[in-house]
């Protein structure tokens, strides 16, 4: 009887577990990533050098919060631009009511889809998504490498001193 009922308790736990771990959920906190110039010159078609994500508080029953800032890499569309090194600021609702969590931008700025999430980093993926401010709804960077060609960010669990005033 004690080995059925310690083999149920642990499977119970694995389920526990492997649902939790795969759970697709905003966590707040701050995510970080910093390319390198190596892997920039072997990513020719990248805009992004810096990408940092913040998520907050609930804003709504169903929203947290969020905000993202990007420092543009000097290649791909925005080689020789003049916002390449400048940091671009954006606000965010982030949420699952849809199902599969999304942070979007207001005003039809686009979105970025969260793909995977642990306790130490998190995946990302838009085909379209405006950053920085531009004219009325536009932004001053499209995240998407080639427009409406999906790109992926695994960003890392960074301390939340580094998105203070995002």
């Amino acid at each position: 009887m004690r080995i059925v009922t310690t083999s149920i308790l642990a499977l119970g736990l694995a389920l526990g577990l492997v649902g939790g771990a795969q759970a697709q959920d905003f966590r707040p906190g701050c995510y970080e990533r910093i390319y390198t110039d190596a892997h920039l010159a072997k990513q020719p078609a990248q805009v992004v050098k810096l990408i940092r994500l913040k998520i907050g508080n609930w804003m709504t029953e169903v929203a947290r919060e969020g905000s993202m800032m990007v420092i543009p890499a000097d290649q791909g569309h925005v080689r020789g631009q003049v916002i390449v090194g400048q940091p671009l600021m954006q606000f965010l609702i982030c949420g699952n009511e849809a199902g599969d969590p999304v942070c979007q931008v207001e005003c039809d700025g686009g979105s970025l889809e969260l793909r995977k999430i642990s306790d130490i980093s998190l995946t990302c993926r838009t085909r379209y998504m405006l950053v920085g401010l531009g004219e009325e709804c536009g932004g001053a960077l499209d995240l998407a490498e080639v427009p409406g060609t999906w790109v992926s960010y695994r960003l890392d669990r960074v301390d939340d001193a580094k998105c203070q005033g995002m």
